[in-house]
Formats: structure tokens, C-alpha cells, sequence
């Protein structure tokens, strides 16, 4: 019984492995890459730094989204604590007693939580393309996308006002 056929099928380097794609799954440093879709595939090393470019900067961005979703929420909840009315009154034996009403910064079903929803799924979407480019295992694409998210960090992260981000699914 000839063995062969089946042998080169499960080699992932092999052109029959993997559906017919060729896609490694070990880190490489090639410049032939399919990246996300058949359209977007690199032939050479030119082709190969651009799409690092862009991915570098798509890092950069995902990092600034990151730092707007977070600071539409503090501007949120800043707005609801001056919203918020202090009453100092007189009691019965005449001492003072302060009463603070805070209204609350979000509702289930108002614009605010809904426009916030929207923005968390375009960031979780992001994110798993993100993933799925580092997937690659394309070592110059992955240190574009790692390069690109501290850079990214950088620009904005010293600006946070938390020190943990709940709100991270995969990156």
C-alpha cells in the first residue's frame, strides 16, 4: 500500500497540505504572503514592507480607538458627576448635612450605551483581524503589528486615567 499521497497531505509545507494554500505554521521569514484574503498577497520583499507599514499603522490606530472608547466613557461619567446636584441644608437642630444625587452615567438602552456598544464591537472585530495577521507567522508582519500596537501605547496609553482595561478580548 503506497503511503506517499497521504504522507505529502499532512505536510503543512507541502502545496497539498492545508487545502492547497501552503500556509506555514511556524514562524517564517518569507516574502510571499497571502495576508487575510487572496487579494492581498505579497510577491516581494517591496510588497512585504508595505503591507508591515500598514499594518504598523493599523496597530497604532487600533491603540488610539482603544484610547477614544475610553475617554468618550470618562467624559461621560464626568458629565454625569457635574451633573450631579449638591444640596447643603439646615437640619432640625440646625447642623448642616450635605446630600449628593448622581445620576447614573449610562442605561441600558440610551445613546450613549448604544453608541459605546457599537464602538466595542468594531474594536473586537479589529482586534481578531489583528490576530489573524499575526496568525501569519510572518516574523516581519508580526513585529509590524507588535511595533505598531506599543507605538500605538505609547502615543496614547500615558494618557489613561486606569490602570486596567476591562474591556481587552484578545490584544
Amino acid at each position: 500500500m503506497d503511503h506517499s499521497h497521504h504522507e505529502h497531505a499532512m505536510d503543512p509545507t507541502h502545496e497539498g497540505g492545508c487545502g492547497g494554500h501552503g500556509h506555514m505554521m511556524v514562524f517564517h521569514a518569507g516574502v510571499v504572503q497571502e495576508i487575510l484574503f487572496k487579494g492581498w498577497e505579497t510577491s516581494n520583499a517591496l510588497e512585504l514592507f508595505g503591507s508591515a507599514v500598514a499594518i504598523f499603522l493599523a496597530g497604532v490606530l487600533y491603540e488610539g480607538f482603544k484610547y477614544y472608547r475610553e475617554t468618550l466613557f470618562e467624559s461621560a461619567a464626568m458629565a454625569a458627576t457635574a451633573d450631579s446636584q449638591v444640596n447643603i441644608a439646615k437640619n432640625e437642630n440646625g447642623t448642616r448635612s450635605c446630600h449628593t444625587k448622581r445620576s447614573p452615567i449610562y442605561t441600558m438602552f440610551s445613546s450613549g450605551h448604544v453608541y459605546q456598544t457599537l464602538l466595542y464591537f468594531v474594536q473586537a472585530w479589529v482586534s481578531y483581524v489583528l490576530m489573524l495577521i499575526f496568525m501569519t507567522y510572518n516574523v516581519w508582519l508580526c513585529l509590524a503589528l507588535a511595533l505598531g500596537l506599543a507605538v500605538g501605547y505609547f502615543l496614547f496609553g500615558w494618557r489613561k486615567t486606569t490602570a486596567i482595561d476591562n474591556s481587552e478580548c484578545c490584544m
